[in-house]
């Protein structure tokens, strides 16, 4: 029989998360969202308060400041009463709605007042570049987004970790909806800084997104070799164990 993943959410600090904004950036198209979720947390100051295990990541851990990460992380900011929940690695699809239904958990249990998803979308046309589309979980964020200016998505297919949460947060009274950038690289800077300077607009952050756009290069570089080298040594590891791939 076939052991069911283990997810866990382990908290390294107490927080009061009552009332927080939860800023979430899992790696999707032209990984706006999890560009955009670290540059919030290196520019605000953010202090990891734990992360998410689970034994399905891929035995490839990244080395910063000289001691290893979790590939998914929970930072806190209790100056603007923000969390964020980034990953550096795909979500395997076989846990993605565990994964989903966990966070839903989390939310509810940290009593969490709203949650926005930044994400990446492929649009074509030069009118579209700079464009911030939505999608809200519930009419009352759908609202949010129409006042903010942000387009919604009206008929269409969403996927992965973000599309089930919203799902999941259909029917209660919590603020969720994902607002989406235009991708056109793999690792989408730009993208990822047009999706700031809304989110700047609809929570009053405080911040620039100019050292982001200078940063660009170095940051696309970083990212794509990260991502490359796990990739590699993902696939080398399961030459050896004689597995399938647990993602693509």
């Amino acid at each position: 029989m076939k052991k069911d993943s283990e997810i866990t959410f382990v908290e390294t600090a107490e927080r009061d998360l009552r009332n927080y904004t939860l800023i979430e950036g899992f790696p999707g198209m032209g990984l706006v969202g999890t560009i955009g979720a670290k540059y919030l947390v290196e520019k605000l100051g953010f202090e990891e308060i734990g992360y998410i295990g689970m034994d399905v990541f891929a035995p490839i851990i990244r080395i910063h400041a000289g001691l290893p990460v979790h590939p998914s992380r929970i930072y806190a900011n209790s100056k603007q009463k923000l969390v964020v929940l980034l990953s550096e690695q795909i979500i395997p699809r076989n846990v993605t709605e565990k994964l989903a239904r966990g966070i839903v958990d989390w939310i509810a249990e940290k009593r969490i007042r709203r949650v926005i998803s930044l994400a990446g979308i492929s649009l074509e046309g030069s009118e579209s570049k700079e464009k911030i589309y939505g999608i809200a979980a519930n009419l009352k964020s759908k609202e949010i987004l129409k006042r903010h200016g942000i387009e919604t998505i009206q008929d269409g297919i969403t996927t992965g970790v973000t599309a089930l949460i919203l799902l999941n947060l259909k029917d209660s009274n919590i603020e969720a909806f994902s607002i989406l950038g235009n991708a056109q690289l793999q690792a989408d800077y730009k993208g990822a800084a047009q999706l700031l300077k809304k989110l700047n607009e609809i929570i009053g952050l405080d911040i620039s997104v100019d050292p982001l756009m200078k940063e660009a290069k170095e940051t696309e570089k970083e990212l794509l070799e990260h991502l490359d080298n796990m990739k590699k040594t993902h696939e080398t590891v399961q030459k050896f164990e004689g597995k399938a791939p647990m993602y693509t």
